[in-house]
């Protein structure tokens, strides 16, 4: 393998994106390139950022219209042109060895299609915390140091509990499905792309070394489409998927772990609680998901 590749999608926060790229730039392994892909913000300060940074391995791009968070996503796995592509969330932080993580993992693993080395979670303000939702995936996560997840067995493990941070997966373009994040979705398409990964014989190396902070702050995508139950919908419906195809394979373990969710199911009901006051028609569509027995 030669250079790493880092797609960072970006749309606002300039500040964060400053934080990311100094990041980037502190790492222990030199050998990356990266591009900013500005997905048409309305923010100004992204190119001016990266060209006063003078780094020759980080490039701009802005989108001529904007893409979405699929579609940029997918600018990002093709427009570095390396073998291994990161897509490095602009208001996340690397730590300093990120790049050398990944780099080993897929030299050990040159068949992997993806890589996920542990995470830890930061505030807004890039204070260290400890969530309910980081505390489950820690438990949820492998024991042995490096675990492959493959097949009907691997898939049900990801289907029980998602214990992966997707900002810090890493991937090799050219052995993923296609096509690669599926712009129908506004929340779900990385599970939706996993599964499509395990469910054609690809396989997924997860690591205990913590490479990558996560940023939990309320303007992110996720915390929107929580607050607005469309994260739980779309989790809800690409289990169903999910399942239905496990069936198919005659993958019952996935199957039976996809139908239950369980994780997906107190995730929303976490959700239903913080934001009950968001309409009685959203809460009992909430609801209907939650209590859902398929």
């Amino acid at each position: 393998m030669t250079t790493v590749g880092i797609g960072i999608p970006y749309y606002s926060r300039p500040d964060y994106l400053a934080l990311a790229l100094a990041s980037l730039q502190a790492q222990n392994d030199p050998d990356w390139v990266a591009v900013v892909i500005d997905d048409a913000s309305p923010e100004g300060g992204a190119e001016e950022l990266v060209t006063a940074l003078a780094d020759p391995r980080i490039r701009y791009i802005r989108n001529a219209t904007n893409l979405g968070l699929a579609g940029n996503f997918n600018r990002c796995l093709s427009e570095p042109g390396a073998d291994v592509v990161a897509i490095f969330h602009a208001d996340d932080l690397l730590e300093p060895g990120y790049v050398a993580t990944i780099r080993r993992l897929h030299e050990q693993h040159p068949t992997a299609t993806c890589v996920a080395p542990l995470a830890r979670a930061i505030d807004a303000d890039g204070a260290a915390i400890d969530t309910l939702v980081d505390k489950m995936k820690r438990r949820l996560w492998p024991r042995a140091q490096t675990y492959e997840l493959r097949g009907d067995r691997g898939l049900a493990r990801l289907m029980h509990g998602f214990f992966v941070y997707c900002p810090a997966i890493s991937y090799r373009p050219s052995l993923l499905p296609t096509p690669w994040f599926e712009a129908s979705w506004k929340q779900v398409m990385d599970v939706e792309l996993f599964a499509r990964i395990l469910l054609h014989d690809g396989t997924f190396i997860v690591d205990r070394t913590v490479a990558y902070a996560y940023r939990r702050h309320a303007g992110t995508v996720t915390a929107q489409n929580g607050r607005q139950f469309t994260r739980l919908a779309e989790e809800t419906q690409v289990a169903r998927l999910i399942a239905a195809e496990a069936r198919r394979k005659g993958w019952r373990r996935t199957a039976f772990a996809a139908r239950l969710r369980w994780s997906v199911r107190l995730n929303g009901a976490l959700a239903i609680v913080a934001n009950r006051s968001s309409g009685g028609a959203a809460v009992r569509a909430a609801l209907r998901d939650l209590l859902s027995p398929r």
